[in-house]
């Protein structure tokens, strides 16, 4: 009986180390006009909508990272076209270091999931800057 058990305890624990983990793409972020610019994936395709949903926005704050928390117009989401920025003019960025999380969908497919790191800085003019 106990050797059942066993092997089902083993069986179980197994199971579990073998789920699917989340896969990212990269999300490319530049600073245009003054503003970050995350570029919408084109995928070979131009003039395509694509839903953008709100970002998971973490900033690196001495030895934690805090959740930027987004407006209620930030928070519903918004449409562009493949290949364009997606700006989130809501949010303050500050200087920092940012992971940046977004789902991002075709009307015909799956959602994707797209994800960048980058550090911010801010030049003596105030204009910000993406640090290499």
């Amino acid at each position: 009986m106990n050797i059942k058990v066993l092997y089902l305890g083993l069986a179980i624990f197994l199971s579990g180390c073998h789920l699917e983990r989340p896969f990212y793409h990269p999300l490319p972020v530049k600073v245009e006009q003054g503003r970050l610019c995350f570029t919408a994936p084109e995928e070979n395709s131009h003039n395509i909508i694509l839903k953008v949903d709100p970002p998971y926005i973490s900033l690196h704050n001495g030895d934690s990272w805090e959740t930027v928390i987004l407006s209620e117009e930030a928070t519903q989401g918004q449409k562009v076209i493949a290949g364009e920025c997606i700006f989130w003019n809501e949010i303050k960025w500050l200087p920092g270091e940012y992971d940046v999380a977004v789902k991002i969908k075709k009307e015909s497919s799956l959602e994707k999931r797209y994800s960048t790191h980058f550090i911010l800085g801010k030049n003596e003019q105030g204009h910000l800057f993406l640090e290499k």
